[in-house]
């Protein structure tokens, strides 16, 4: 569903534009993910790719929906410097950590463990990568490297204590050695001030195949529930920690809003100070700038699932078939 700039003509489009955001897209092969797309017009997007190829691929192919766009050539890791990273089989499961092949052959997907090859990279610690694009904080971060989030995070606290949203894959298993798992990585997060706002995209392994409850498979055996093994959390920071600066509780609910959570966008503009700025700057109220773009989005996420209902058909009455076989 294209959510593209879809606050581009509502009330706080004249938010954003006056107070912009900052996206680090930290993983970005394939380009950048939608979060933000509803406000795509007024963020400053940064992405980071070592591999050349894909790095010249993302760089001759922008995107041009957002206020701007920067590709930097190095991934970003512990601290500045240079790092093997090993790349499977798939190499959508390449990692700086190196792999336990023990689990790829647990769940049968040895094409995710098994090395086919490593590539010296240089990374950047994430001080040094917003030094290197000249922003002055980053607002949203997208964090994705198949294993080493959470020594980032450790490794840049002062950028840390800036951040207002955080999007991370987490572990439930340790696909690789030494990797954090999800527990360790919510743990951190919430003591440096962030609330979990949801668990997104939750991805379940069973030992053969990948069809799971409740659709029946060819396997053996040919029904089973599978074991949860990784996901991607979404923190939001408190705004009780936010110490009252009106611009970075604003960006919040942008940030907010962006990802449809209204309820929680209009609680942080209804506090007196953020609601008393709105009126004086903007001349609207708290609900004023967010029904209408609620309304907005609430009808593209309606259309999507119903449209969503639909296409689930064909699969459906596909895996019917397997009940037979």
């Amino acid at each position: 569903m294209n959510l593209e700039k879809l606050f581009s003509a509502s009330a706080i489009a004249s938010v954003a534009e006056r107070f912009p955001l900052t996206y680090f897209d930290i993983g970005s092969r394939g380009g950048f993910q939608s979060d933000l797309h509803p406000l795509s017009f007024a963020v400053n997007a940064v992405g980071f790719e070592p591999d050349p190829i894909e790095y010249k691929q993302l760089q001759d192919n922008p995107e041009g929906l957002w206020k701007s766009q920067q590709i930097l050539p190095q991934g970003v890791g512990v601290q500045t410097g240079t790092y093997t990273l090993y790349i499977p089989i798939d190499p959508q499961s390449a990692s700086i950590l190196k792999h336990d092949t023990s689990i790829g052959e647990k769940f049968d997907k040895r094409q995710f463990f098994e090395v086919d090859r490593t590539k010296e990279i240089q990374t950047l610690g994430l001080a040094d990568a917003l030094l290197e694009t000249n922003l002055n904080s980053i607002d949203f971060l997208k964090i994705d490297i198949e294993g080493p989030e959470l020594s980032i995070f450790e490794s840049s606290p002062e950028v840390m204590r800036e951040i207002l949203a955080v999007k991370t894959e987490v572990s439930y298993i340790p696909f690789r050695h030494d990797q954090p798992l999800a527990g360790e990585i919510e743990v951190f997060l919430r003591r440096g001030g962030f609330e979990l706002m949801e668990i997104m995209e939750p991805a379940h392994w069973r030992r053969h195949g990948y069809l799971i409850h409740p659709y029946y498979s060819l396997e053996t055996p040919p029904y089973s529930k599978a074991q949860i093994v990784q996901a991607d959390y979404l923190f939001f920071r408190d705004p009780d920690t936010i110490n009252g600066n009106i611009s970075r509780l604003l960006k919040l609910s942008l940030i907010s809003m962006a990802l449809g959570y209204f309820d929680h966008a209009l609680m942080i503009l209804e506090r007196p100070d953020v609601a008393d700025y709105v009126r004086s700057e903007f001349n609207y109220s708290p609900k004023e700038l967010v029904v209408p773009a609620s309304k907005l989005f609430g009808r593209k996420m309606f259309y999507q699932a119903a449209y969503g209902q639909i296409r689930g058909l064909t699969p459906f009455l596909r895996y019917c078939r397997n009940l037979w076989r």
